[in-house]
């Protein structure tokens, strides 16, 4: 369950509550963790929160892979809920035709950037007028103009992360700043990138080029989140943090200038291609303990079918650099390329073991739509599918691969990665925590065994008692 800040949503919601707008966020990937993946329980919340609060006007956010869940969302609400209903976000944003032609419950979907759209519609602007937006108008669907970026960033009020459950993302744990035990929040210093990786859409919603804020603004809600939230780290979800190189240096200058490098660890992700030594020296003063670096695979043609323009000889520079400066490295490899067999799987392994990342992660490559390698390879699914659960699901777990099915492929991962990767990450966590860190570490995950182990002898005694209660029942009927 992801465990990182809506902040899209959050921004929507300081955009409009400075336009004087009351406002309420939903977080159902928040409930989903606190209630254990319990839908029913989840929904009857949701709800719940639209009975009271009474809102004019519900934006979801949509992505490819939970779209089903969308579908459920519009469903239930629809069922005692007439006011103005919206879907934005990735899947919104590459298919808003197709959205509102299987999501008929909604009004509108919102291609790009949500902040002034929504903004204009709780405004009371004629739908069809505003850019971005597709809407039902008398039975069929309508676009207005094209989808507007927003030019300045600063422009935008800090996110209205107060509406969140703050508590829960910034609970301390590893996978913020990865391996390091800290409270860690969220943040996004820039949006969009100027690379088309194929499979990527992570700047769909952006559009073209690169925006950022000013390193005034960054530093500014970086000291926010330490003073509001408590937080020891910072995760940065730029696509490229090092891409301007000018504003790196005065991003830094600034965490430097307010202290903000002596009260978090941050961490960034970054191309190889943007990977200079005396660059990441000066992260590193900075606070930066850690960079992110999507490798893909160690294959060159499976770099270049994606067009990834980066070589296998630059990511194992970029990494050698990382660890000469002393800064840690967390690794992105896709897995189920085409025609990729178990050899392939074992060659990207020991390329790992040979080139020594402090942690890693492998992904099925997924075709999403709004992606050329969508337009290449999903041969329309989502025009052609229902968006149900057991359609969706199968179609992201099993990428291009023709040559080994999921089932083999899984019971491999079980065998050869999944201990490794273990036992790497369990060794970086000793690595860089402190003593007491490590402690409370284990302090906490040892409460929530016992909690586990707690319910699992209550339940078998409640067993044991039905079971007494039974036979004595049953001797009395004797």
């Amino acid at each position: 369950m992801p465990s990182w800040v809506p902040l899209g949503l959050s921004f929507m919601a300081a955009v409009l509550r400075k336009e004087g707008h009351a406002v309420a966020i939903f977080d159902r990937c928040a409930w989903q963790a606190k209630a254990n993946n319990d839908t029913d329980q989840v929904n009857q919340a949701m709800l719940r929160q639209i009975e009271t609060f009474q809102p004019d006007l519900i934006g979801l956010n949509t992505v490819s892979p939970l779209i089903y869940d969308t579908v459920e969302c519009v469903d239930l609400i629809r069922r005692s809920y007439r006011g103005l209903l919206i879907a934005g976000g990735h899947h919104a944003t590459a298919l808003p035709e197709l959205t509102l032609q299987k999501i008929p419950g909604l009004n509108g979907a919102v291609a790009g950037e949500g902040e002034h759209v929504i903004a204009r519609l709780a405004k009371g602007n004629d739908p069809v007028t505003i850019p971005g937006l597709w809407w039902w108008k008398n039975g069929g669907i309508v676009c207005g103009p094209p989808p507007e970026q927003i030019k300045d960033l600063d422009s935008l009020p800090l996110p209205a992360l107060d509406l969140l459950d703050m508590s829960f993302y910034t609970r301390p744990g590893l996978r913020g700043v990865r391996g390091y035990y800290l409270s860690t929040g969220s943040m996004l210093a820039s949006r969009g990138c100027v690379r088309k990786c194929e499979f990527c859409t992570e700047s769909l919603t952006y559009g073209r080029g690169v925006r950022y804020h000013s390193p005034e603004y960054v530093a500014e809600w970086a000291g926010k989140m330490i003073a509001d939230y408590g937080v020891e780290g910072i995760y940065f979800h730029d696509n490229n943090f090092l891409l301007d190189r000018d504003w790196v240096e005065r991003v830094c200058a600034e965490f430097l200038k307010k202290g903000i490098n002596k009260k978090v660890k941050w961490s960034i992700q970054a191309r190889a291609d943007c990977i200079e030594e005396d660059l990441l020296k000066t992260l590193q003063r900075a606070g930066c303990v850690q960079v992110e670096i999507g490798v893909e695979s160690s294959f060159q043609q499976h770099l270049d079918s994606v067009d990834k323009r980066t070589t296998v000889e630059m990511n194992e520079q970029a990494l050698a650099l990382c660890r000469k400066v002393g800064l840690n490295v967390h690794v992105y490899m896709i897995i189920a390329f085409e025609d990729e067999g178990l050899r392939d799987l074992e060659q990207k392994l020991n390329w790992l073991k040979k080139n020594r990342p402090a942690t890693f992660d492998w992904s099925v490559l997924g075709i999403y739509p709004g992606t050329a390698l969508y337009l290449k390879k999903g041969n329309d699914f989502f025009a052609r599918q229902e968006w149900t659960e057991a359609r969706i699901l199968p179609y992201y777990q099993q990428g291009l691969s023709g040559v080994m099915d999921w089932e083999e492929r899984r019971q491999w991962l079980r065998r050869h990665f999944f201990p490794y990767q273990k036992w790497q990450h369990r060794r970086h966590v000793l690595r860089v925590n402190s003593i007491d860190k490590i402690i409370r570490l284990l302090w906490t995950k040892a409460k929530g065994n016992l909690r586990g182990l707690c319910s699992d002898w209550l339940n078998k005694l409640g067993l044991a008692l039905m079971v007494l209660c039974l036979c004595l029942n049953l001797i009395d009927l004797k």
